[in-house]
């Protein structure tokens, strides 16, 4: 059974539009040559003409790094910028809502390097308020901890998204080196909570896992990690279940299923 798709959005004050298209929320869906001609000019970032197009990406990489950008490099306050989760049905029978992959639109366009559109969605108009499942301000971000660690401190406007993934994979590596995927799921997890017991977390933790480490099977048991660097190494399943261990280990041992936790919770409900 094919499974609902989880997107992420990065957007502030100074954003077109939040969730919405700069053109405004509603309108008749565009035909083929219509979506080119906005894709056209949402692809290039020096446009300012409005679109009809709302993006979102598959990576929360990206949506991080865009996020600390609208803070680092617009001048945005982090209370202004926001992570909204996007959560598409598999069926969509009951909703007109017009979903496009980036890629394929890019290579019609014929923009150069394309392959930067691949992990982007867009939606025509605006994203359905029913999708989004979770919303958390940079500002909140940052008081639980994910500036503290050294990838996401000021000297990040200077790194590119694909930069960023470097580092972490390395950071990932060492940890991997010295103490094992469980601790690989330690720190996965780790980032995953900053976004609070709402969010998705374990595909917020699993989506960095391969936002920054290739993998590869190789055959029934065995798998090729690469983490972005050109000396891979080979695992059986051991890795990834001991790396699963470690995600549930932060989310539900020492986290979800804390008292202090639950009854901290029990309070918000109330």
């Amino acid at each position: 059974m094919a499974e609902d798709m989880i997107y992420t959005r990065a957007y502030s004050v100074s954003s077109a539009g939040p969730l919405i298209s700069a053109k405004g929320p509603m309108g008749d869906p565009l035909t083929h040559t219509e979506l080119l001609a906005e894709f056209r000019n949402h692809s290039n970032s020096w446009n300012r003409e409005p679109t009809a197009l709302v993006s979102v990406s598959n990576r929360i990489i990206d949506t991080v790094k865009r996020a600390f950008d609208k803070y680092y490099v617009n001048g945005d306050s982090p209370a202004d910028i926001w992570v909204a989760f996007i959560e598409v049905p598999e069926r969509r029978d009951e909703t007109p809502t017009q979903i496009h992959a980036a890629l394929p639109l890019a290579e019609e366009c014929g923009i150069l390097e394309a392959n930067k559109f691949r992990h982007e969605i867009v939606f025509e108009w605006a994203i359905p308020e029913e999708f989004v499942i979770h919303k958390v301000s940079l500002q909140t971000l940052i008081s639980r901890g994910l500036q503290r660690g050294e990838q996401f401190g000021p000297e990040l406007q200077f790194k590119s998204t694909a930069g960023l993934r470097r580092d972490i994979a390395t950071e990932l590596k060492a940890i991997d080196h010295s103490s094992g995927s469980w601790e690989v799921g330690i720190y996965l997890a780790s980032f995953a909570r900053t976004f609070g017991a709402r969010a998705p977390l374990d595909w917020i933790a699993h989506r960095l896992f391969y936002d920054c480490v290739h993998t590869t099977i190789v055959d029934d048991d065995v798998v090729r990690v690469n983490y972005l660097d050109e000396r891979p190494k080979c695992v059986n399943f051991d890795f990834f279940c001991e790396l699963d261990d470690g995600v549930d280990t932060v989310l539900y041992d020492w986290w979800l299923t804390d008292v202090d936790f639950c009854l901290d919770y029990e309070e918000f409900r109330e």
